[in-house]
């Protein structure tokens, strides 16, 4: 596994610097956004959360410092989406799938139903 952060692009084993408490979760989640390649859609899956940011899998890589837009299937029956803007900060290769780091513009999300 290699990962890349914003700071210089290069693989980095960095310390845990995380604030806010992170809870292990199998989410599926949608990322829509620009980058300089052009727009996406990538559907994939929350791998952790929490208030400050998100550990996305997806498929492929998104650009870091993209800003993406990331709608949240929660498995509960009321307000079923969390919709949060947010910062691409870090990769994660493992093979041919990736793990997006984003970090939220606001920690509290927008709830909507299906």
């Amino acid at each position: 596994m290699s990962t890349v952060t914003k700071d210089n692009g290069l693989p980095s084993e960095t310390p845990d610097r995380r604030r806010a408490r992170r809870f292990e979760v199998n989410w599926p989640a949608t990322l829509t956004g620009e980058q300089p390649s052009g727009s996406f859609q990538e559907h994939g899956s929350v791998a952790n959360l929490s208030s400050s940011g998100a550990l996305v899998k997806l498929d492929r890589d998104i650009e870091i410092g993209a800003k993406v837009q990331i709608e949240i299937n929660l498995p509960f029956k009321k307000n079923n989406l969390m919709h949060y803007s947010a910062e691409v900060i870090r990769i994660q290769r493992h093979g041919e799938s990736a793990g997006i780091a984003v970090k939220f513009d606001t920690p509290r999300p927008v709830f909507a139903n299906r």
